[in-house]
């Protein structure tokens, strides 16, 4: 293996002098030592260092891959046999067979040529041809004919069907929360998109009805959440009154001022119309017993119909009508046990929950039903 390894690295088919094989002999038994393997192995099969130095007539004058492609030639039966996982029985045997033929070429091309070409045929398979290169298990224990136990085998191929489960495991989970993240960024892409449309004709509607009034009036122009917190969303609590068009809360600013807040009721054309005269004119008069005014704020009825679920809508005016009256009823029912909680009422009214059947009224006591069973 080491020696292949060597042809690997400085496609050199041996070491370079004696030097360097005495060294790598050193070495080869220091590792011995270490792994508590008898150490006068090395001597007694190896006890002629200079076996593994360069020597022209080992094989043909072959030294380095640069003269085995020439005598030879780039492609072999090696390349198409000694390839890939050379572990089973007839992979092995063809690559065997592929490394026979070589030899024989070899041996054609000097007929004095020693056993070394055989050797030199096997280096240059494990070395140069086989992808996993001589220390891979499964190289060394066909080409080199080193005998590996199955174990060093199966934990490579379970090391690699681990690392491949593993993959597989990661790319499936990736691609999973790559779909989750475009779902969701599609979900959200056409919520915004909802919203900004809405918001543009509401901006629309704002601002063509600003224009409408005089700027000359002093107003400042609320938002509707600046008011919907000054009357803490219109709370019964801050009702004060009713007035023509709509209905009149008291109202604590963010700066503290206490204003009272009249929200305009189903207006129409006329109504905007009588909305901007008032504006125009509370603005103008200034008396101890009228209020100043502070300001206004305009809202469309498309954001308001937000509050209603989309099945409600679709409904039409008869459908929530109906939705309102069926409420009503199951509210007032005789028996106190079917009457919903103010919560779930609401959650009805809104579309959130659906409306149960209505339970039918108890038969009173003089009913006939009774009569016939005395």
């Amino acid at each position: 293996m080491g020696i292949a390894q060597h042809l690997r690295e400085t496609s050199m088919f041996q070491l370079p002098n004696s030097n360097a094989s005495s060294s790598c002999l050193s070495d080869f038994h220091a590792k011995l030592s270490a792994m508590s393997i008898d150490p006068s192995l090395v001597p007694f099969c190896f006890n002629n260092s200079n076996q593994f130095v360069v020597n022209a007539s080992s094989c043909v004058g072959i030294v380095t891959t640069q003269d085995w492609t020439e005598k030879v030639g780039p492609i072999t039966s090696l390349q198409t046999s000694c390839k890939g996982d050379v572990s089973g029985l007839a992979q092995c045997s063809s690559c065997l067979d592929a490394g026979q033929k070589v030899t024989s070429q070899l041996m054609g091309l000097d007929p004095n040529a020693n056993s070394k070409c055989f050797y030199f045929t096997c280096l240059y398979a494990a070395a140069i041809v086989n992808e996993f290169g001589p220390m891979d298990p499964r190289t060394a224990g066909c080409m080199l004919g080193l005998p590996f136990t199955g174990s060093s085998i199966k934990n490579r191929s379970k090391k690699f069907s681990k690392d491949r489960s593993l993959k597989l495991v990661f790319a499936f989970t990736g691609a999973v929360i790559g779909a989750l993240l475009a779902f969701g960024l599609i979900l959200w892409y056409r919520r915004w998109h909802k919203k900004r449309k809405l918001n543009a004709s509401h901006e629309h509607y704002a601002s063509s009805f600003r224009a409408s009034v005089l700027p000359n009036s002093g107003a400042k122009w609320f938002n509707l959440s600046e008011l919907e917190r000054a009357t803490n969303g219109f709370s019964q609590r801050y009702f004060i009154g009713q007035g023509t068009y709509g209905l009149v809360y008291k109202g604590n600013l963010a700066d503290g001022t206490t204003v009272a807040v009249k929200q305009m009721q189903d207006l129409d054309s006329r109504g905007d119309e009588e909305f901007s005269n008032e504006v125009e004119i509370i603005s103008k008069i200034r008396h101890r017993n009228l209020l100043s005014l502070r300001g206004c704020c305009v809202t469309s009825d498309i954001l308001k119909e937000q509050i209603f679920d989309e099945s409600i809508r679709e409904q039409g005016p008869k459908g929530v009508m109906e939705r309102f009256v069926l409420v009503g009823i199951l509210c007032a029912h005789v028996m106190v046990a079917f009457r919903p909680t103010t919560a779930n009422a609401l959650r009805m009214l809104e579309g959130d929950i659906d409306i149960p059947t209505l339970p039918d009224r108890p038969m009173p006591l003089n009913h006939e039903a009774f009569r016939s069973s005395f």
